[in-house]
């Protein structure tokens, strides 16, 4: 097996730190990362504020770790290559070869000349497409292109991480004060640069360091994180130099309907396997990597098209509701607005427990009692309720419709599932 980068081996993958949860690591059977790659759990309380800084909730122990994507890279890359497998990094694919009947059979790279490479011809039976978002080798095959559309910017998060110094402490303590935070808690504004929006500050104990996360649509008002980021230490001038993190730009929606094909399977944000509420793809990105080498493990061709489409079943059967659900959750942000996010948070119709289920990216039937108390929270802001109700709808039957993926392939089967999730999703809103 061979693993090929475009970047150099140690610059693979996100250079920033990451939320990350236990449970997908359990299901992608990958050992969760520990000190120094995991840097511990999240602060123990979360402090939620609409985008006025006003009306708070509070979410404790949050089922998130935060993990150093670097040094976890680094893991993965090392176990890989002590099981056998050859890292090309510094390679461009430069061809891709697929036969008549739309099967994937060889690539051409051109490796780092300044270190004696040059041309080089690999064949396989499987080829796997983790490059992200732009999916080099999606592109290249005639099978997927009519069920992996192009993601456009109101699908695309603009997302950055970083840790920075504290040049001013009274400073950072007036601002804890303020929300009535304590050092090492989080303060996180809800829909500041439009409905699908971020602003998460989080002090260290020792007010030393801020680890500052913002992210928004990619059409949004504020188009990018990094205009975010320099409008967060603009209000927050007691922040000082990056230490350490990154920017990247992340798909949001739910995972393309289709996602294997002859001789080549995608993973990760090449599929769209991210969590559409907020943008987190490491464990599901995981998760289909286990899934696809427990597939193909004893296939006597492991990129034999019904093998693949196992896999692609497996994941959409377990997963697929769920995403689809929480795609329609993010629209539902969307169109609701900074305006619309802040009379929801004030009608206190988003709460500690909706927001850990998003979290822990795992959809939560609400008890009677509490669906009791949001109706009447509801009638109390008809407006946001206009908004709500049908989305909210919406994704209460997208949950259910992930178990209805064909198991075998069908494209006729296919289109009709996909169908449906496309009319439950409706029409995709522009910020």
């Amino acid at each position: 097996m061979r693993l090929v980068d475009r970047r150099p081996g140690n610059l693979g993958g996100a250079q920033w730190h990451n939320a990350v949860l236990p449970w997908q690591f359990e299901a992608a059977q990958v050992e969760p990362p520990v000190r120094p790659e995991g840097l511990g759990p999240q602060p123990s309380a979360a402090h939620f504020f609409g985008p006025d800084h006003r009306d708070a909730f509070t979410v404790n122990d949050s089922p998130v770790v935060r993990a150093d994507m670097v040094a976890l890279g680094r893991r993965l890359r090392e176990r890989a290559c002590n099981a056998g497998v050859e890292l090309l990094d510094e390679s461009e694919i430069t061809s891709v070869d697929v036969d008549s009947d739309g099967r994937m059979r060889a690539i051409e790279i051109d490796r780092d000349r300044d270190r004696g490479g040059g041309a080089l011809r690999l064949e396989a039976e499987l080829f796997v497409d983790a490059s992200g978002r732009q999916g080099v080798l999606r592109e290249s095959s005639p099978a997927l292109r009519p069920w992996c559309p192009e993601v456009s910017a109101e699908e695309l998060c603009s997302a950055g991480d970083h840790d920075v110094r504290i040049d001013d402490a009274d400073g950072a303590g007036r601002f804890l004060a303020r929300h009535g935070a304590q050092p090492g808690e989080t303060v996180t504004v809800l829909g500041p640069d439009g409905g699908w929006s971020t602003h998460a500050v989080t002090v260290s104990a020792d007010l030393v360091t801020a680890t500052v996360l913002v992210g928004c649509v990619a059409s949004g008002p504020s188009r990018t994180a990094p205009h975010q980021m320099a409008q967060v230490r603009t209000d927050l001038p007691w922040l000082g130099d990056v230490i350490s993190g990154g920017f990247g730009v992340i798909p949001l929606r739910r995972p393309f309907a289709r996602f294997a094909s002859g001789g080549l399977a995608l993973v990760g944000d090449a599929a769209c396997q991210v969590f559409p509420a907020h943008g987190s793809g490491i464990g599901l990105g995981l998760i289909a990597g286990t899934l696809l080498a427990e597939t193909v493990a004893d296939a006597d061709d492991c990129g034999d098209e019904s093998t693949l489409w196992s896999y692609q079943s497996r994941y959409q059967q377990r997963y697929g509701g769920t995403l689809a659900a929480f795609d329609a959750f993010r629209r539902m942000t969307t169109v609701l607005g900074t305006d619309g996010v802040a009379r929801m948070v004030h009608a206190g119709l988003l709460n500690e427990e909706l927001t850990r289920s998003g979290l822990d990216q795992r959809w939560q039937v609400p008890g009677l009692a509490d669906t009791l108390r949001s109706f009447q929270r509801l009638a109390r802001v008809s407006s946001v309720a206009a908004t709500m109700v049908p989305w909210l709808a919406r994704a209460a039957a997208l949950h259910k419709i992930g178990p209805q993926y064909p198991d075998q392939v069908d494209l006729a089967a296919l289109a009709r599932w996909d169908g449906r999730v496309r009319r439950l999703l409706g029409a995709l809103p522009t910020p």
